[in-house]
């Protein structure tokens, strides 16, 4: 099975993530995560991602993070503080997390070197950065999703850090352009790589 690690459809071999704890979070799905983006952030929405996740124990974190795009609606500063309480509530509940990270790689590296979590329970996704911050993320025993907007080799990447995985972040409808972007996504690992795919989904839902 080709497992996508980081999507917005449903569908059954799929990591499926929210940007917005309103947003409904049924359907089919490998896994199921709520999440909140900064740029949807207000404390109202957090206290029903909150909710969501303490009500529903098969129920995730993702995607949360830090976009320096939305420092105008939501400076830095509090995005910061408002993504550490959101991982240690998830932490402290067991649950896996979904990352998103945009420009703002050094004060997220800063935060995940200052956590305890399970190896390989928190997952970069749409990582789009160099082979030292992957190197980084593997010593930190952070999984790495790439998607189709990364465009430089998985080779480099997999030297750095064997915990990498395709994804789509696929947020259209429909079920047949899912799956081949999805199938896509694979081309670009080596031989095999759907049963390496497997292993580190195990890994990373371990206990969650």
């Amino acid at each position: 099975m080709f497992i996508d690690f980081h999507s917005h459809y449903p569908a059954p071999d799929s990591i499926v993530c929210t940007a917005d704890a309103s947003e409904s979070t049924q359907g089919k799905a490998l896994m199921k995560c709520a999440g909140l983006l900064p740029n949807r952030w207000t404390e109202e929405r957090r206290q029903k991602l909150f909710e969501l996740i303490d009500s529903k124990a098969d129920l995730h974190m993702g995607e949360v993070g830090l976009d320096r795009r939305f420092e105008d609606i939501l400076p830095m500063e509090k995005q910061i503080s408002i993504l550490r309480e959101e991982l240690d509530f998830a932490i402290a509940r067991g649950r896996c997390i979904s990352l998103h990270c945009v420009h703002a790689t050094k004060p997220m590296l800063d935060i995940l070197g200052a956590l305890e979590f399970r190896p390989y329970s928190i997952l970069w996704h749409g990582f789009s950065g160099s082979v030292e911050t992957a190197r980084e993320l593997g010593r930190l025993k952070v999984l790495i999703s790439i998607g189709p907007r990364f465009r430089a080799g998985v080779g480099e990447l997999l030297e750095a850090t064997p915990y990498v995985v395709p994804e789509t972040d696929y947020e259209g409808s429909y079920e047949a352009e899912h799956l081949d972007t999805l199938r896509n996504q694979y081309l670009r690992f080596p031989e095999g790589y759907i049963e390496r795919a497997t292993e580190i989904f195990n890994l990373f839902s371990k206990g969650c």
